[in-house]
């Protein structure tokens, strides 16, 4: 099947529903960006900047200032395709069927997995880290009893940060971070809600107050793994595009018998409220061995 027999803007579509729904970055990032008006890489953010108390004092007169805006913008910072050669005797074997939405998804999942590795690498921009008494995250293998304490005090680090009321709290955590809270879980073994996750075996979650995502794409450095926390939707922006033109059919390959195809995903990340954004610090064994 030739990608022209079909409509790019819905592969586009398609492709950017699979992004939305896959990445982590999607999820816990301020996407509500406008675009710039020329069309090129770069996306506002327009918050409003915060507002001055002053003392009250009978008989003083009161001034009054225009409320502004905190306009910033975020650049294309990530820029990334894919290309695939699809063999006219895999189409045969297959009998054509899904090619094109096999196609979709596969490079969708390898984008998402590249975007969020590169917004969970960011870590360094956040405001403030998180750590066990100063040193990294690290549960005991047999109970992981330090779950909720983990969750009682990150939830008093985005208090003492003052973010906490603006929204869902979320934190993003290493594939072990998921091991913990199980293995926590699964000795309780009382709460409702705590059979509901164990059967669900999901990666994304609510928790402890938290909407708790798990990744296998943190960023792993001298022994320490950076997730990420702080409120959804704000303090992280992302900006992103899948256009048309990026998903090309570029027809019959010269040296090979088959089509050739390829699609890309340009996008844009920033911390603008540093305050809003924590770095969590896991050991990079996250669940102790003994």
């Amino acid at each position: 099947m030739a990608l022209t027999a079909i409509q790019r803007e819905l592969w586009a579509a398609q492709l950017d529903a699979f992004l939305t729904t896959m990445t982590v970055a999607g999820s816990i990032c301020d996407t509500n960006v406008v675009p710039a008006m020329d069309g090129g890489d770069t996306w506002h953010i327009v918050t409003p900047t915060d507002i001055s108390t002053f003392s009250v004092a009978d008989g003083s007169d009161i001034t009054y200032s225009l409320p502004t805006d905190g306009d910033t913008s975020v650049t294309k910072n990530f820029d990334k395709g894919f290309a695939l050669l699809e063999l006219d005797t895999n189409v045969m074997q297959s009998g054509n069927a899904g090619w094109i939405q096999a196609f979709s998804q596969n490079g969708a999942y390898q984008l998402s997995a590249d975007l969020d590795t590169a917004v969970l690498a960011n870590h360094a921009a956040a405001g403030t880290n998180f750590q066990e008494a100063g040193s990294a995250w690290q549960f005991t293998v047999t109970t992981c009893a330090e779950v909720p304490v983990f969750f009682a005090q990150l939830l008093k680090k985005l208090r003492d940060q003052k973010v906490d009321g603006l929204g869902m709290p979320y934190v993003v955590g290493p594939t072990g971070f998921g091991e913990a809270i199980d293995t926590y879980t699964s000795k309780r073994g009382t709460q409702l809600g705590d059979e509901s996750l164990l059967a669900g075996g999901q990666r994304t979650f609510t928790y402890g107050g938290f909407r708790v995502f798990i990744s296998n794409n943190c960023n792993t450095a001298a022994s320490i793994t950076h997730g990420l926390a702080g409120i959804m939707g704000y303090g992280y922006a992302l900006g992103r595009y899948i256009k048309p033109d990026m998903l090309e059919d570029l027809g019959r390959s010269e040296g090979r018998f088959g089509n050739l195809y390829r699609g890309r995903l340009a996008a844009g990340y920033k911390v603008y409220r540093s305050a809003a954004v924590v770095d969590v610090e896991f050991n990079s064994v996250v669940v102790a061995t003994s």
